[in-house]
């Protein structure tokens, strides 16, 4: 009988300790994005954009994560620009209850194309951005990214450009 009272016992005092919160390190996000892209200083090239991602992660921890992005815009006029951008960026999720306040840093090599000529660049950019847990899967959320680009002294890209999208994501565990 003793034997049966200090299993449960033992037991019961393990159910009412904490258990370790794990939430961002076993999980992978993917998204899509859509948006607005922005070059607000130029004077030579179309200062107005459509921004398109896809965004893939998984934490490191449980509030860091690393991301890799995939963007295509397009700046649309006579002679219109196209920009491709894959990047890398980490992540603070600041996880409160449903909405998911963000913030980070990546960089980025760019692709530009415009009248069939091309070029590489690179770039730092800052994230903010909030999320939406719908349930425990999916997710609705909303980010602003501002690239420097480095290499903006050879390039004929504006030095700075803006990215503002919506994005609609899925949520998977990894264990």
């Amino acid at each position: 009988m003793r034997c049966v009272v200090g299993i449960i016992g033992s037991l019961t005092l393990l159910a009412s300790l904490p258990s370790t919160a794990s939430a961002y390190e076993e999980q992978a996000t993917l998204s899509l994005e859509v948006g607005y892209a922005g070059m607000p200083a130029t004077e030579t090239l179309p200062r107005n954009g459509v921004d398109v991602g896809l965004v893939a992660g998984g934490g490191l921890g449980d509030a860091w994560s690393i991301q890799g992005l995939l963007s295509y815009n397009v700046f649309p006029n006579e002679r219109p620009l196209h920009l491709g951008m894959a990047g890398l960026e980490t992540v603070y999720a600041l996880d409160i209850v449903r909405f998911v306040p963000l913030i980070g840093f990546g960089v980025d090599g760019l692709l530009t194309v415009r009248d069939r000529g091309t070029r590489g660049d690179f770039a730092l950019h800052v994230l903010l951005g909030v999320d939406y847990l719908i349930d425990q899967r999916w997710f609705i959320g909303a980010d602003v990214r501002g690239y420097w680009v480095a290499t903006n002294a050879a390039s004929p890209l504006d030095p700075f450009i803006l990215t503002v999208g919506a994005r609609v994501g899925v949520r998977f565990d990894l264990h």
